[in-house]
């Protein structure tokens, strides 16, 4: 955890900026927001100069959103910096629709630990922003990390203020509900509900 705050405080330094690497700067970033999360390294947000980091509180989430690069080799470098967890994250079942963006995909940590997820958008070449990165912990694990639900679409919802209309939120929707099983109870006779 030090070694992750120890890399943020240099990849944001000032003397840095000015020669800023936006690949280098998107690995450490994505490293430090998934340190925050995990670990609870405390991360703020933070402006470099082709990388930001934001942090949400409900749910508590850390974003990356990353300016200038290649899109393809930005979502390489931001893979790597996931698989490297020892979490072993990998990429979700079921499928996204990328909608205005060139892909979008969820890595998943392994099940039976805690359900943390990272949701990953890369931009068509040309677009802002190149990439957004947003890792968050859920209270269940997501059936979609382990079963294909069919292509999903991403809800946007619209900003409400001027601070918040530079980046629209994106609210990841929840699966469709599971049918309730019927316990052992309501096999019994006289026991089950009344039709």
């Amino acid at each position: 955890m030090r070694n992750s705050l120890i890399l943020v405080a240099v990849l944001f330094a000032p003397a840095a900026a000015a020669a800023a690497d936006p690949i280098q700067e998107a690995r450490s970033a994505t490293g430090a927001c998934l340190s925050a999360i995990l670990e609870g390294a405390p991360v703020g947000d933070i402006d470099g100069s082709d990388v930001s980091i934001r942090r949400g509180q409900d749910p508590v989430s850390c974003t990356v959103r990353v300016t200038a690069g290649e899109p393809v080799v930005i979502k390489d470098v931001v893979q790597s910096a996931i698989k490297r967890r020892s979490e072993i994250f990998a990429p979700a079942r079921t499928a996204w629709e990328p909608g205005d963006w060139a892909s979008r995909e969820t890595w998943c940590n392994l099940p039976g630990r805690r359900a943390v997820s990272v949701f990953v958008s890369t931009a068509k070449p040309g677009r802002q922003p190149v990439l957004t990165a947003t890792v968050f912990e859920a209270a269940e694990r997501d059936d979609r990390c382990d079963r294909d639900l069919g292509v999903q679409s991403v809800a946007t919802v619209e900003p409400t203020t001027e601070a918040t209309a530079a980046a629209p939120v994106i609210q990841i929707p929840a699966p469709a509900a599971k049918p309730q099983k019927k316990g052992w109870l309501s096999r019994l006779p006289g026991l089950g509900k009344k039709d």
